[in-house]
């Protein structure tokens, strides 16, 4: 019989968006859409992601893809049960009227994904 894990005290704790982050997913597969802002401006993408280690050497991953580049974080090799925790934020400058297309996802290898929070954050408008 497969184990049933729950998110910990601790894993709640790590998915918590910074306080001015809208969220944009919550669950466990990832996102694929678009931002658009009416000014120019410089937005913060992020993806925070727990699993739990499925066997011995299990690890986690979280990318996030805008355009052709791509930035990555992860945790692991772990242990057995040992849980896991990943994130990476990006970036980028969001032209007016623009759309800026990206996915962000997690995977496990060897690990059972809890849950994945994406999530977007405006840092101001742009600098000229």
């Amino acid at each position: 019989m497969a184990a049933h894990f729950k998110l910990t005290e601790e894993d709640s704790g790590f998915l918590a968006t910074p306080k001015d982050a809208s969220i944009l997913f919550a669950g466990s597969s990832g996102t694929q859409t678009w931002i658009e802002r009416a000014q120019d401006g410089v937005v913060r993408i992020g993806i925070q992601s727990v699993g739990v280690a499925t066997g011995d050497g299990g690890s986690l991953a979280v990318s996030i893809e805008v355009g052709d580049q791509t930035a990555k974080g992860e945790d692991g090799p772990a242990p057995i049960e040992y849980h896991l925790n990943a994130s990476q934020s990006v970036q980028l400058l969001v032209k007016a009227g623009e759309r800026v297309a990206f996915k962000a996802y997690p995977s496990g290898q060897g690990a059972q994904i809890l849950r994945t929070v994406v999530w977007a954050s405006d840092l101001g408008a742009a600098k000229t």
